[in-house]
């Protein structure tokens, strides 16, 4: 392997005179996406010495900023950038200590950041309070677990708190199929999981396509922002599971269970729902199987904008 090759490729870039940097691309792809990188800015690596505009650097630019133009774009643009934002809602100065007033006259002047749209921030909003859900309610758990602590001894106690919660592993994606089983971010693509018992299973951002998952009890699991395209989840048990941004385009979800499950910003163009109950899911923002998005506050039930 070659010197070039095994050295690291660094990137500069520059608004209105300004240089900063050096990142990685993979930092400037992000950047972009996020649109902290504009199409006016320059960028340079560390081996040219030429600054250039950003479209003269197609390979940085994200796959999903190239698709048509269209609501399936729209769509999924949103949620690239809402799985790569890093930030709470509201404005981060608001949480930070108090400054001076000279601190606050220097930052009187033109606002620096882009301006976002209603559903952006409601999509933030509705990611924040999904993820912090699950921290509130394993707080609410240890207090029985503190206590049955206190008044038990030995294997009893050991086993009392496997059974309430359930060991934190890291990511496996070798593990066996398990209750509470960690397959986030892994490439499961055509699994054959049919009948699995794979209740709180963790699975974010992970790929699932044509997978063989009928009958399989999925109640409690995640599947936020996970690849589920054309999976069988025919008679499958997903009450109260998060499918939060997740893509289920042509999936079987006949006589599946869908109870109080979130399907937020879900796309499921072409799913095949025939028998499937979804009594409580919240479809807010979902793309429904007819193409058409979703109204805030659907729940149960796809609502349409009567335009």
């Amino acid at each position: 392997m070659t010197e070039n090759r095994l050295r690291r490729v660094l990137w500069y870039t520059r608004r209105d005179g300004v240089v900063r940097g050096p990142y990685p691309d993979r930092q400037i792809s992000r950047y972009i996406l996020l649109g902290r990188i504009c199409d006016d800015d320059e960028l340079k690596s560390d081996d040219d010495g030429r600054w250039a505009p950003v479209a003269d650097y197609p390979e940085l630019i994200p796959e999903v900023m190239m698709l048509p133009q269209g609501e399936e774009k729209h769509q999924q643009l949103l949620m690239a950038r809402m799985r790569e934002d890093e930030r709470e809602p509201g404005d981060r100065r608001d949480r930070g200590p108090e400054v001076s007033q000279a601190v606050k006259e220097r930052r009187s002047g033109q606002e620096r950041r882009q301006s976002e749209t209603g559903e952006a921030l409601r999509h933030r909003q509705l990611k924040y309070q999904v993820a912090h859900s699950a921290h509130r309610n394993g707080v609410l758990y240890r207090y029985p677990i503190i206590f049955t602590v206190v008044v038990l001894v030995g294997l009893a106690i050991s086993f009392l708190l496997e059974e309430i919660e359930p060991e934190q592993v890291p990511p496996d994606c070798s593990a066996a199929p398990r209750p509470g089983v960690n397959w986030n971010n892994c490439n499961l693509s055509g699994a054959k999981l049919d009948g699995a018992y794979l209740v709180g299973a963790q699975l974010s951002n992970a790929r699932l396509e044509l997978a063989h998952l009928r009958e399989t009890n999925f109640s409690g699991a995640r599947f936020d922002y996970a690849r589920l395209d054309f999976s069988d989840f025919s008679d499958a048990d997903l009450s109260s599971t998060n499918f939060f941004g997740a893509t289920l385009r042509g999936a079987n979800l006949r006589g599946a269970l869908l109870l109080k499950s979130n399907l937020a910003y879900a796309n499921l163009s072409g799913a095949d729902i025939e028998g499937a109950d979804f009594t409580g899911a919240v479809l807010d923002n979902a793309i429904w199987i007819n193409e058409r998005t979703c109204l805030p506050g659907s729940t149960g039930r796809c609502l349409y904008s009567s335009r």
